[in-house]
Protein backbone atom coordinates (compact mmCIF):
# COMPACT_ATOMS: atom_id res chain seq x y z
CA UNK A 1 0.00 0.00 0.00
CA UNK A 2 2.78 2.42 0.88
CA UNK A 3 4.45 1.86 -2.46
CA UNK A 4 1.20 2.42 -4.31
CA UNK A 5 0.54 5.71 -2.52
CA UNK A 6 4.11 6.85 -2.99
CA UNK A 7 3.95 6.10 -6.71
CA UNK A 8 0.84 8.22 -6.93
CA UNK A 9 2.69 11.15 -5.38
CA UNK A 10 0.38 11.40 -2.40
CA UNK A 11 3.18 11.54 0.10
CA UNK A 12 0.96 9.81 2.64
CA UNK A 13 2.14 8.27 5.86
CA UNK A 14 0.30 5.14 6.97
CA UNK A 15 0.26 4.34 10.66
CA UNK A 16 -1.65 1.37 12.04
CA UNK A 17 -3.40 0.81 8.67
CA UNK A 18 -4.81 4.36 8.55
CA UNK A 19 -3.94 7.17 6.14
CA UNK A 20 -2.33 10.23 7.68
CA UNK A 21 -4.85 13.05 8.33
CA UNK A 22 -2.96 15.24 5.82
CA UNK A 23 -4.38 13.09 3.04
CA UNK A 24 -7.93 13.59 4.25
CA UNK A 25 -7.24 17.30 4.57
CA UNK A 26 -6.04 17.51 0.96
CA UNK A 27 -9.15 15.67 -0.22
CA UNK A 28 -11.28 18.31 1.49
CA UNK A 29 -9.68 21.23 -0.30
CA UNK A 30 -11.73 23.08 -2.88
CA UNK A 31 -9.81 23.70 -6.07
CA UNK A 32 -9.73 27.51 -6.23
CA UNK A 33 -7.88 30.13 -8.24
CA UNK A 34 -7.24 33.86 -7.93
CA UNK A 35 -7.97 35.35 -11.32
CA UNK A 36 -7.95 39.09 -10.55
CA UNK A 37 -6.92 41.52 -7.80
CA UNK A 38 -7.13 45.33 -7.72
CA UNK A 39 -6.01 48.13 -5.40
CA UNK A 40 -7.67 51.53 -5.66
CA UNK A 41 -4.82 53.53 -4.08
CA UNK A 42 -1.59 53.37 -2.12
CA UNK A 43 -3.02 54.97 0.98
CA UNK A 44 -4.18 52.98 3.96
CA UNK A 45 -7.91 52.28 4.19
CA UNK A 46 -8.14 52.29 0.37
CA UNK A 47 -10.09 49.43 -1.13
CA UNK A 48 -8.66 46.09 -2.28
CA UNK A 49 -10.70 43.58 -4.29
CA UNK A 50 -9.71 39.95 -4.89
CA UNK A 51 -11.67 37.37 -6.90
CA UNK A 52 -11.40 34.05 -8.65
CA UNK A 53 -12.99 30.68 -9.32
CA UNK A 54 -13.70 27.53 -7.34
CA UNK A 55 -14.61 23.96 -8.29
CA UNK A 56 -15.31 20.53 -6.81
CA UNK A 57 -16.27 17.22 -8.37
CA UNK A 58 -19.10 16.91 -5.85
CA UNK A 59 -20.01 19.03 -2.80
CA UNK A 60 -19.05 17.53 0.55
CA UNK A 61 -19.26 18.93 4.04
CA UNK A 62 -15.90 20.23 5.22
CA UNK A 63 -14.55 21.26 1.82
CA UNK A 64 -12.85 24.68 1.93
CA UNK A 65 -10.30 27.09 0.52
CA UNK A 66 -8.45 29.95 2.24
CA UNK A 67 -7.22 33.23 0.74
CA UNK A 68 -4.72 35.33 2.65
CA UNK A 69 -1.62 37.48 2.28
CA UNK A 70 2.00 37.43 3.38
CA UNK A 71 2.64 39.73 6.38
CA UNK A 72 5.12 42.60 6.17
CA UNK A 73 7.15 43.01 9.38
CA UNK A 74 4.53 41.01 11.20
CA UNK A 75 1.62 43.12 9.97
CA UNK A 76 -1.00 42.28 7.36
CA UNK A 77 -0.82 44.43 4.21
CA UNK A 78 -4.60 44.28 3.94
CA UNK A 79 -7.50 42.82 5.92
CA UNK A 80 -10.87 41.55 4.74
CA UNK A 81 -13.87 43.74 5.44
CA UNK A 82 -16.32 41.13 6.65
CA UNK A 83 -17.70 37.61 6.34
CA UNK A 84 -20.42 36.68 3.86
CA UNK A 85 -22.49 33.59 2.95
CA UNK A 86 -21.16 30.88 0.65
CA UNK A 87 -24.06 30.73 -1.82
CA UNK A 88 -24.89 29.21 -5.20
CA UNK A 89 -26.73 30.48 -8.27
CA UNK A 90 -30.18 29.52 -7.04
CA UNK A 91 -29.61 31.23 -3.69
CA UNK A 92 -28.83 28.00 -1.84
CA UNK A 93 -26.45 28.54 1.07
CA UNK A 94 -23.82 25.82 1.38
CA UNK A 95 -21.60 27.46 3.98
CA UNK A 96 -19.82 30.68 4.89
CA UNK A 97 -16.83 32.71 3.78
CA UNK A 98 -15.50 33.78 7.15
CA UNK A 99 -13.21 36.83 7.32
CA UNK A 100 -10.67 36.72 10.12
CA UNK A 101 -8.41 39.74 9.70
CA UNK A 102 -6.02 38.71 6.90
CA UNK A 103 -7.60 35.28 6.26
CA UNK A 104 -10.75 34.51 4.32
CA UNK A 105 -11.93 30.89 4.44
CA UNK A 106 -14.88 29.67 2.39
CA UNK A 107 -16.16 26.37 3.79
CA UNK A 108 -19.00 24.00 2.91
CA UNK A 109 -21.10 23.28 5.99
CA UNK A 110 -24.30 21.94 4.43
CA UNK A 111 -25.48 20.46 1.15
CA UNK A 112 -28.94 21.34 -0.17
CA UNK A 113 -31.05 18.43 -1.36
CA UNK A 114 -30.95 19.76 -4.92
CA UNK A 115 -27.14 19.53 -4.96
CA UNK A 116 -26.63 16.06 -3.51
CA UNK A 117 -26.59 14.47 -6.95
CA UNK A 118 -24.86 17.28 -8.84
CA UNK A 119 -21.33 16.86 -10.13
CA UNK A 120 -18.73 19.24 -11.57
CA UNK A 121 -19.92 22.04 -9.28
CA UNK A 122 -18.10 25.25 -10.18
CA UNK A 123 -18.47 28.96 -9.48
CA UNK A 124 -16.77 32.25 -8.72
CA UNK A 125 -15.92 34.17 -5.57
CA UNK A 126 -14.82 37.70 -4.70
CA UNK A 127 -14.11 39.64 -1.52
CA UNK A 128 -13.44 43.20 -0.46
CA UNK A 129 -10.55 44.27 1.80
CA UNK A 130 -8.75 47.45 2.85
CA UNK A 131 -5.09 48.38 2.75
CA UNK A 132 -3.47 48.46 6.18
CA UNK A 133 -0.35 49.71 7.92
CA UNK A 134 1.45 46.47 7.02
CA UNK A 135 1.66 47.71 3.42
CA UNK A 136 3.36 51.03 4.30
CA UNK A 137 6.73 51.42 2.62
CA UNK A 138 6.02 48.68 0.06
CA UNK A 139 4.75 48.82 -3.52
CA UNK A 140 3.14 45.40 -3.73
CA UNK A 141 1.91 42.44 -1.72
CA UNK A 142 1.54 38.68 -2.17
CA UNK A 143 -1.79 36.85 -2.19
CA UNK A 144 -1.80 33.23 -1.05
CA UNK A 145 -4.29 30.45 -1.69
CA UNK A 146 -4.31 27.55 0.75
CA UNK A 147 -0.91 28.75 1.97
CA UNK A 148 0.67 28.91 -1.49
CA UNK A 149 1.65 32.22 -3.13
CA UNK A 150 -0.43 32.59 -6.29
CA UNK A 151 -0.53 36.29 -7.20
CA UNK A 152 1.32 39.58 -6.73
CA UNK A 153 -0.86 42.65 -6.19
CA UNK A 154 0.65 46.04 -7.00
CA UNK A 155 -0.70 48.75 -4.71
CA UNK A 156 -2.56 51.38 -6.73
CA UNK A 157 -3.30 48.94 -9.59
CA UNK A 158 -6.94 49.91 -10.16
CA UNK A 159 -7.36 47.75 -13.29
CA UNK A 160 -5.62 44.58 -12.16
CA UNK A 161 -3.05 44.71 -14.94
CA UNK A 162 0.00 44.44 -12.71
CA UNK A 163 0.89 48.14 -13.05
CA UNK A 164 0.14 51.02 -10.68
CA UNK A 165 -2.36 53.48 -12.15
CA UNK A 166 -3.27 55.64 -9.13
CA UNK A 167 -1.23 57.35 -6.39
CA UNK A 168 1.99 55.90 -7.76
CA UNK A 169 4.54 58.57 -6.75
CA UNK A 170 5.44 56.87 -3.47
CA UNK A 171 5.15 53.46 -1.81
CA UNK A 172 2.08 52.69 0.28
CA UNK A 173 1.52 55.27 2.97
CA UNK A 174 -0.90 56.44 5.64
CA UNK A 175 -4.23 57.78 4.48
CA UNK A 176 -4.18 61.29 3.08
CA UNK A 177 -5.37 63.95 5.51
CA UNK A 178 -6.87 66.14 2.83
CA UNK A 179 -8.38 69.26 4.41
CA UNK A 180 -12.05 69.15 3.37
CA UNK A 181 -15.52 69.57 4.80
CA UNK A 182 -17.35 66.31 4.21
CA UNK A 183 -19.78 63.86 5.75
CA UNK A 184 -19.20 60.22 4.66
CA UNK A 185 -20.37 56.74 5.50
CA UNK A 186 -19.59 53.06 4.76
CA UNK A 187 -21.37 49.76 5.19
CA UNK A 188 -20.44 47.11 7.73
CA UNK A 189 -20.51 43.34 7.67
CA UNK A 190 -23.82 43.20 9.50
CA UNK A 191 -25.53 45.49 6.97
CA UNK A 192 -25.37 48.58 9.16
CA UNK A 193 -23.73 51.88 8.20
CA UNK A 194 -21.05 53.84 10.07
CA UNK A 195 -20.35 57.54 9.63
CA UNK A 196 -17.56 60.07 9.75
CA UNK A 197 -17.44 63.87 9.92
CA UNK A 198 -14.38 65.67 8.57
CA UNK A 199 -13.70 69.41 8.31
CA UNK A 200 -10.95 71.92 7.69
CA UNK A 201 -9.49 72.98 11.03
CA UNK A 202 -7.21 75.67 12.39
CA UNK A 203 -5.21 75.59 15.59
CA UNK A 204 -6.58 77.20 18.74
CA UNK A 205 -10.11 77.42 17.25
CA UNK A 206 -13.05 76.00 19.23
CA UNK A 207 -15.40 73.69 17.35
CA UNK A 208 -18.88 72.46 18.18
CA UNK A 209 -19.86 69.33 16.29
CA UNK A 210 -23.41 67.96 16.20
CA UNK A 211 -24.78 64.82 14.51
CA UNK A 212 -28.54 64.91 14.01
CA UNK A 213 -28.91 61.17 13.27
CA UNK A 214 -26.32 59.45 15.48
CA UNK A 215 -24.77 59.78 18.90
CA UNK A 216 -21.24 61.18 19.10
CA UNK A 217 -18.23 60.01 21.09
CA UNK A 218 -15.63 62.29 22.70
CA UNK A 219 -12.57 61.17 20.66
CA UNK A 220 -11.36 63.56 17.94
CA UNK A 221 -8.25 63.27 15.71
CA UNK A 222 -6.51 66.27 14.16
CA UNK A 223 -3.73 65.94 11.54
CA UNK A 224 -0.79 68.34 11.40
CA UNK A 225 0.68 66.90 8.16
CA UNK A 226 -0.56 65.66 4.78
CA UNK A 227 -1.33 62.18 6.10
CA UNK A 228 -2.78 60.57 9.19
CA UNK A 229 0.63 59.52 10.31
CA UNK A 230 0.46 58.72 14.05
CA UNK A 231 3.61 60.74 14.57
CA UNK A 232 1.94 63.91 13.26
CA UNK A 233 -1.63 63.22 14.40
CA UNK A 234 -2.97 64.47 17.73
CA UNK A 235 -5.86 62.80 19.53
CA UNK A 236 -8.13 65.10 21.60
CA UNK A 237 -10.81 64.29 24.17
CA UNK A 238 -13.80 66.57 23.55
CA UNK A 239 -16.45 67.75 25.98
CA UNK A 240 -19.81 65.98 25.69
CA UNK A 241 -22.54 68.64 25.46
CA UNK A 242 -25.34 66.13 24.85
CA UNK A 243 -25.54 62.67 23.31
CA UNK A 244 -25.37 64.17 19.80
CA UNK A 245 -23.08 67.17 20.48
CA UNK A 246 -19.40 67.67 21.45
CA UNK A 247 -17.14 70.71 21.90
CA UNK A 248 -13.28 71.08 21.79
CA UNK A 249 -10.38 73.39 20.77
CA UNK A 250 -8.14 72.29 17.89
CA UNK A 251 -4.42 71.94 18.78
CA UNK A 252 -1.87 74.29 17.23
CA UNK A 253 -0.77 73.30 13.75
CA UNK A 254 -3.94 71.40 12.96
CA UNK A 255 -4.94 71.19 9.26
CA UNK A 256 -7.97 68.95 9.43
CA UNK A 257 -9.92 67.12 12.12
CA UNK A 258 -12.26 64.08 12.05
CA UNK A 259 -14.72 62.44 14.40
CA UNK A 260 -16.36 59.02 14.05
CA UNK A 261 -19.75 58.56 15.71
CA UNK A 262 -19.57 55.22 17.55
CA UNK A 263 -23.22 54.53 16.91
CA UNK A 264 -24.12 52.64 13.73
CA UNK A 265 -27.22 53.15 11.64
CA UNK A 266 -29.27 49.96 11.41
CA UNK A 267 -31.37 49.84 8.24
CA UNK A 268 -34.97 48.61 8.24
CA UNK A 269 -35.55 45.37 6.38
CA UNK A 270 -35.58 45.96 2.64
CA UNK A 271 -33.75 49.29 2.88
CA UNK A 272 -30.29 49.48 1.36
CA UNK A 273 -29.21 53.09 2.06
CA UNK A 274 -29.41 55.84 4.66
CA UNK A 275 -28.75 59.57 4.92
CA UNK A 276 -26.97 61.37 7.72
CA UNK A 277 -26.91 65.03 8.67
CA UNK A 278 -24.32 66.89 10.72
CA UNK A 279 -23.20 70.39 11.59
CA UNK A 280 -19.79 71.91 12.46
CA UNK A 281 -19.89 75.45 13.91
CA UNK A 282 -23.17 75.99 12.02
CA UNK A 283 -21.85 74.51 8.71
CA UNK A 284 -24.28 71.82 7.59
CA UNK A 285 -23.00 68.57 6.09
CA UNK A 286 -25.00 65.71 4.60
CA UNK A 287 -24.18 62.31 3.07
CA UNK A 288 -26.01 59.23 1.79
CA UNK A 289 -24.38 55.84 2.09
CA UNK A 290 -25.45 52.61 0.40
CA UNK A 291 -24.89 49.17 1.82
CA UNK A 292 -22.27 47.39 -0.25
CA UNK A 293 -21.58 43.70 -0.22
CA UNK A 294 -18.22 42.75 1.22
CA UNK A 295 -17.98 39.69 -0.95
CA UNK A 296 -19.96 36.99 -2.63
CA UNK A 297 -19.99 33.67 -4.40
CA UNK A 298 -21.97 31.85 -7.04
CA UNK A 299 -21.90 28.38 -8.51
CA UNK A 300 -23.79 25.52 -10.07
CA UNK A 301 -23.30 21.94 -11.20
CA UNK A 302 -24.87 19.37 -13.44
CA UNK A 303 -26.82 16.17 -12.90
CA UNK A 304 -25.71 13.28 -15.04
CA UNK A 305 -28.71 11.47 -16.53
CA UNK A 306 -29.41 8.06 -15.02
CA UNK A 307 -29.04 5.42 -17.75
CA UNK A 308 -32.31 3.59 -18.52
CA UNK A 309 -32.34 -0.04 -17.34
CA UNK A 310 -31.86 -2.65 -20.02
CA UNK A 311 -35.20 -4.15 -21.25
CA UNK A 312 -35.99 -7.48 -19.62
CA UNK A 313 -36.41 -9.56 -22.78
CA UNK A 314 -35.21 -13.05 -23.56
CA UNK A 315 -31.94 -12.71 -25.42
CA UNK A 316 -31.93 -14.00 -28.95
CA UNK A 317 -29.77 -17.05 -29.69
CA UNK A 318 -26.33 -16.38 -31.02
CA UNK A 319 -25.93 -16.42 -34.82
CA UNK A 320 -24.06 -19.72 -34.62
CA UNK A 321 -27.18 -21.36 -33.21
CA UNK A 322 -29.91 -20.00 -35.46
CA UNK A 323 -28.45 -18.26 -38.46
CA UNK A 324 -28.90 -20.57 -41.54
CA UNK A 325 -26.08 -20.94 -44.00
CA UNK A 326 -26.70 -18.36 -46.72
CA UNK A 327 -27.58 -19.71 -50.13
CA UNK A 328 -25.17 -18.90 -52.95
CA UNK A 329 -26.02 -15.86 -54.96
CA UNK A 330 -27.50 -16.82 -58.34
CA UNK A 331 -25.06 -16.35 -61.19
CA UNK A 332 -25.62 -16.23 -64.94
CA UNK A 333 -22.36 -18.06 -65.57
CA UNK A 334 -22.94 -21.83 -65.42
CA UNK A 335 -21.02 -23.50 -62.71
CA UNK A 336 -18.75 -26.25 -64.15
CA UNK A 337 -19.30 -29.71 -62.83
CA UNK A 338 -16.79 -30.63 -60.21
CA UNK A 339 -13.87 -32.67 -61.39
CA UNK A 340 -13.99 -36.23 -60.20
CA UNK A 341 -11.74 -37.24 -57.42
CA UNK A 342 -8.84 -39.57 -58.15
CA UNK A 343 -11.01 -42.49 -57.11
CA UNK A 344 -13.52 -41.49 -59.81
CA UNK A 345 -11.04 -41.13 -62.70
CA UNK A 346 -8.94 -44.29 -62.38
CA UNK A 347 -9.34 -46.13 -65.71
CA UNK A 348 -10.64 -49.66 -65.75
CA UNK A 349 -7.91 -52.28 -65.66
CA UNK A 350 -6.60 -53.32 -69.10
CA UNK A 351 -7.30 -56.88 -70.16
CA UNK A 352 -4.53 -59.41 -69.89
CA UNK A 353 -2.31 -59.96 -72.96
CA UNK A 354 -4.06 -63.20 -73.70
CA UNK A 355 -7.38 -61.46 -74.12
CA UNK A 356 -6.77 -58.29 -76.13
CA UNK A 357 -3.16 -57.32 -76.39
CA UNK A 358 -1.76 -58.06 -79.88
CA UNK A 359 1.77 -59.29 -80.22
CA UNK A 360 4.19 -56.38 -80.36
CA UNK A 361 5.60 -55.42 -83.73
CA UNK A 362 9.29 -56.09 -84.09
CA UNK A 363 11.66 -53.17 -84.23
CA UNK A 364 13.28 -52.34 -87.60
CA UNK A 365 16.23 -54.57 -86.70
CA UNK A 366 13.81 -57.30 -85.76
CA UNK A 367 11.59 -57.11 -88.84
CA UNK A 368 10.60 -60.57 -89.92
CA UNK A 369 11.88 -61.22 -93.52
CA UNK A 370 9.62 -62.82 -96.09
CA UNK A 371 9.91 -66.66 -95.85
CA UNK A 372 11.96 -68.47 -98.45
CA UNK A 373 10.35 -71.35 -100.36
CA UNK A 374 11.05 -74.75 -99.09
CA UNK A 375 13.29 -77.14 -101.10
CA UNK A 376 10.19 -78.91 -102.31
CA UNK A 377 9.06 -75.84 -104.27
CA UNK A 378 10.08 -76.06 -107.97
CA UNK A 379 10.04 -72.44 -108.77
CA UNK A 380 13.28 -70.97 -107.51
CA UNK A 381 12.95 -67.68 -105.76
CA UNK A 382 14.52 -64.81 -107.57
CA UNK A 383 17.68 -63.54 -106.07
CA UNK A 384 17.39 -60.26 -104.44
CA UNK A 385 18.96 -57.29 -106.03
CA UNK A 386 21.95 -55.75 -104.26
CA UNK A 387 19.67 -53.09 -102.83
CA UNK A 388 17.53 -55.64 -101.12
CA UNK A 389 18.79 -56.30 -97.63
CA UNK A 390 15.90 -57.72 -95.75
CA UNK A 391 16.13 -61.59 -95.81
CA UNK A 392 13.03 -63.71 -95.79
CA UNK A 393 12.33 -65.35 -92.51
CA UNK A 394 12.95 -69.02 -92.02
CA UNK A 395 10.01 -71.29 -91.38
CA UNK A 396 10.99 -71.59 -87.77
CA UNK A 397 10.26 -67.92 -87.28
CA UNK A 398 6.57 -68.26 -87.94
CA UNK A 399 4.45 -66.47 -85.29
CA UNK A 400 2.21 -68.83 -83.41
CA UNK A 401 -0.37 -67.64 -80.87
CA UNK A 402 -0.59 -69.77 -77.79
CA UNK A 403 -3.97 -69.96 -76.15
CA UNK A 404 -2.65 -69.52 -72.67
CA UNK A 405 -4.33 -67.30 -70.11
CA UNK A 406 -3.56 -66.03 -66.67
CA UNK A 407 -0.16 -65.43 -65.14
CA UNK A 408 1.20 -68.56 -66.79
CA UNK A 409 -0.10 -67.31 -70.11
CA UNK A 410 1.66 -64.02 -69.71
CA UNK A 411 4.95 -65.75 -69.01
CA UNK A 412 4.48 -68.09 -71.93
CA UNK A 413 3.62 -65.26 -74.26
CA UNK A 414 6.68 -63.29 -73.19
CA UNK A 415 8.88 -66.36 -73.79
CA UNK A 416 7.39 -66.93 -77.21
CA UNK A 417 7.97 -63.37 -78.22
CA UNK A 418 11.56 -63.60 -77.08
CA UNK A 419 12.12 -66.82 -79.08
CA UNK A 420 10.59 -65.30 -82.16
CA UNK A 421 12.77 -62.25 -81.87
CA UNK A 422 15.87 -64.42 -81.42
CA UNK A 423 14.92 -66.58 -84.39
CA UNK A 424 14.38 -63.53 -86.54
CA UNK A 425 17.77 -62.20 -85.58
CA UNK A 426 19.57 -65.40 -86.55
CA UNK A 427 17.68 -65.57 -89.85
CA UNK A 428 18.58 -61.96 -90.59
CA UNK A 429 22.20 -62.65 -89.77
CA UNK A 430 22.25 -65.77 -92.07
CA UNK A 431 20.87 -63.87 -94.98
CA UNK A 432 23.43 -61.13 -94.56
CA UNK A 433 26.24 -63.62 -94.70
CA UNK A 434 24.79 -65.34 -97.76
CA UNK A 435 24.48 -62.02 -99.54
CA UNK A 436 28.07 -61.13 -98.81
CA UNK A 437 29.35 -64.54 -100.04
CA UNK A 438 27.67 -64.07 -103.37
Amino acid sequence: MKRVLASLGLGAVIVGGMIHPAIAEDSQRIHAEVTKATSSSRQTSSEVNVGGTWAVERLAIGQSFTVSTVPNEGKAPFVWNASFPFTLDDGSVVGECAANEAELTCKVTEIPESYKDKTDVTGTWWARARLQGGAIGTTEGTITLNGKAVKTLVWGDKDGTGTCTNDCANPAHYEYANPENVKFGWSNADGSISWGIKWIAKGDVEYTVKDFDAKLGTTVKCAKSDTWNPDTTEIITATQVDPNTIKFTAPEGSKTCVVYPPEKTVLPEGQTSATNHAEVNGMKLEATATVKSNGGTDGDGSVKPTPAPAPSVTPEPTPSETTPTPEPTPSTTPTPAPKPTPSETTPAPKPTPSETTPAPKPTPSETTPAPKPTPSETTPAPKPTPSETTPAPTPSATLVRLPVTGAAGSVAASAAIALLALGGFFAFWARRRAARSE
